[in-house]
């Protein structure tokens, strides 16, 4: 067997693998196999959503176990892509003026190193249980590589948004 075919078979079995989902205590899900093949973001809490998602990500498992009264869970699916490893990160912030509010920032991420990364179709997902909230907003900021051993670049116009920020406040001497 030539070794790029077991290395093939080998990410599609662990793409398998990570995408088994644990039915008793747990915090984030996240694999490579969701049966959801369109982009979206889900923010659910309730009991009947959260069937009824879970459902169509995977038909076979039963939905893990969340408290509602508590607690809520958002989720990430990015559609199909072409090759394994592509994870999505996840943040999740109380908002600092409206505490019904959460808000949930994701981005795609690749592998900038040159390793070698199947070329499968695959289905990304992450899912995060998180605190009660009757608003959720989500934003994505896009796909993005991360550098072997490097910082990212600057953007050189933060500087100017802060300046011109800072500049429209009024000054604490009353001009």
């Amino acid at each position: 067997m030539k070794k790029t075919t077991f290395a093939a078979i080998a990410a599609l079995l662990l793409s398998v693998a990570a995408s088994a989902q644990v039915v008793g205590s747990w915090s984030t899900l996240e694999g490579q196999n969701s049966r959801i093949a369109e982009r979206r973001t889900v923010a659910v809490s309730d009991k009947a959503a959260w069937e009824k998602v879970w459902k169509e990500h995977s038909a076979e498992a039963p939905a893990p176990a969340v408290n509602f009264n508590e607690e809520s869970v958002v989720a990430v699916f990015l559609g199909e892509t072409k090759a394994a490893g592509v994870k999505i990160e996840i943040v999740v912030q109380n908002d600092m003026i409206d505490s019904n509010r959460l808000n949930v920032f994701y981005k795609e991420v690749r592998s900038a190193s040159k390793s070698f990364a199947a070329q499968v179709i695959c289905h990304p997902f992450a899912m995060v249980k998180v605190r009660k909230a009757s608003v959720v907003s989500f934003e994505v900021n896009g796909r993005m590589s991360i550098p072997e051993n490097r910082q990212a670049p600057k953007n050189p116009r933060d500087d100017a948004k802060v300046r011109a920020l800072l500049e429209a406040l009024p000054s604490f001497d009353g001009r």
